[in-house]
């Protein structure tokens, strides 16, 4: 298995920062309370911006935190199995061993009942010509032979000879059909251990296999979680610039001062709130993303976004704060707003019956942008798609569960 990195012990940068800023925040409004000066808009504005980059690191710093402690539990576990990986080869190997020798033993077995089968045919010719040369000879048979000679000395040569024919074909016989027996219980016996033994393989294959799949499933989970890692110190980074612009700006506005850059620019990135945003409104995704055929239409359209059940005239929010850039009507989407988030991110918002906003005016998150109207088949809804770097995304994904 290949190492893995160190994991970082240390919180994710930024949220000490947000967490001095705060503090500066509380000590702005006390000079301010001191002097008996009420805060600007504006100033307002930049505390409420600053708090909830606050809030979000701090949740960006627990969900590190619980991304680092299931990784070590994930790491630990992987190193278990790898562990039980081992043995279970070991065993597979014996058990290799093990099926591989009783299978030796049975072609042997095989191998020699055969040779005892071809040994017994070639003396099978003979012994039937025995036999029938003694049933011709009638009843008596082997007395018979004995009584056909002439002398004595000749009778005593026939008689031990009969004798110890007839010993040898019953011994022949006997230890040929004991052989033969002996050979087919040892073959029966090497036949169910082969079946056992090659059970016991399949299980151990299977069992190691199963070890396979599990480890190689929860290192995709390390990777995973080592990305969603990645990915939230680079938003808590992200936060940290824009608290810093924060702060920046409140100093000045704290000092009576006008800020170096216009407040009015100053914004949180839309990515470190994934998963953590209000939808537009609070009704259900009647149409998910993706492409569809609408029934009406006869034909399939790409569907860059979703669709919401409404009440019309129901109030339509702003997901985030940004400025308002497009605002207009769209074949197939009605009255249409376009929000900037900054860095190439964008929502829409259409089927409005009314508006509330006009182009180039700045909204705050949950600002209302204009009321829900109905779809161009008459249906209720708000259309909303959420564009990131350009591109539209499934914004059931960005938003709050």
């Amino acid at each position: 298995m290949l190492p893995r990195r160190a994991l970082p012990d240390g919180p994710i940068t930024g949220l000490g920062a947000a967490q001095d800023l705060h503090h500066g925040l509380l000590a702005a409004r006390g000079e301010q309370q001191q002097t008996g000066a009420s805060p600007s808009a504006e100033q307002q504005r930049v505390e409420r911006l600053t708090q909830r980059a606050t809030d979000r690191v701090r949740v960006l710093q627990t969900e590190a935190d619980e991304l680092a402690s299931r990784e070590r539990a994930l790491l630990e576990e992987i190193r278990r199995l790898d562990s039980d990986r081992q043995i279970k080869a070991e065993e597979l190997a014996v058990i290799d061993g093990d099926l591989a020798e009783t299978t030796g033993q049975l072609e042997d077995m095989t191998t020699r009942m055969a040779g005892l089968e071809r040994e017994a045919d070639a003396q099978r010719s003979l012994v039937e010509a025995r036999l029938v040369a003694l049933y011709k000879m009638g009843a008596p048979r082997y007395a018979r032979l004995l009584l056909g000679v002439g002398d004595l000395r000749a009778i005593g040569r026939n008689y031990r000879l009969i004798g110890s024919l007839a010993r040898r074909d019953r011994e022949q016989f006997e230890d040929h059909r004991q052989t033969m027996a002996d050979l087919q219980a040892s073959r029966a016996t090497l036949e169910t251990r082969q079946v056992e033994v090659a059970a016991l393989r399949d299980a151990a294959r299977a069992a190691r296999q199963a070890l396979d799949r599990t480890i190689a499933s929860q290192t995709a989970l390390v990777e995973e979680i080592d990305t969603r890692r990645d990915l939230t110190a680079q938003l808590a980074g992200e936060l940290e610039a824009a608290q810093q612009r924060l702060e920046t700006a409140l100093a000045e506005l704290a000092a009576g001062a006008s800020p170096a850059a216009s407040t009015t620019a100053l914004a949180l990135p839309l990515r470190p709130f994934r998963g953590q945003i209000e939808p537009p409104v609070p009704g259900e995704v009647t149409v998910p993303f993706g492409t569809r055929r609408p029934p009406e239409f006869g034909t399939t359209l790409a569907g860059g976004g979703i669709e919401f059940a409404v009440t019309p005239g129901e109030p339509v929010y702003a997901i985030h704060e940004g400025e308002v850039v497009s605002v207009g009507t769209f074949e197939g989407l009605g009255t249409l707003v376009i929000v900037s988030h900054g860095d190439q991110a964008f929502s829409l918002y259409g089927y409005l019956a009314a508006l509330a906003v006009h182009e180039g005016v700045r909204v705050d998150q949950r600002a209302e942008l204009g009321t829900a109207g109905v779809s161009p088949t008459g249906t209720p809804a708000v259309y909303f798609e959420l564009r990131i770097d350009g591109l539209p995304v499934d914004p059931v994904e960005w938003l709050k569960p």
